[in-house]
């Protein structure tokens, strides 16, 4: 039998959804921002080289974030 990995669920608070989103759109960033290193930690945003990227978890928790049934709790 295979465990299933425990999910357990996230939730980002307004400004961290707007980063997300404003990284996501490609938005300038400033070179210091508390917000994206808490998503950073949260192993949701990587930088590479001098921009901001997504990464595939990221990419989930937004799309689940932005369903309004969902009010922005989301599984990772």
């Amino acid at each position: 039998m295979t465990e299933k990995k425990k999910e357990k669920l996230l939730i980002l608070s307004q400004p961290q959804r707007a980063c997300l989103e404003g990284l996501s759109n490609r938005r300038p960033q400033l070179p210091t921002d508390p917000v994206r290193d808490e998503l950073t930690a949260l192993g949701l945003v990587v930088k590479q080289g001098a921009k901001w990227a997504l990464t595939p978890q990221g990419k989930k928790v937004l799309a689940a974030s932005s369903n309004r049934r969902n009010a922005g709790g989301f599984s990772v």
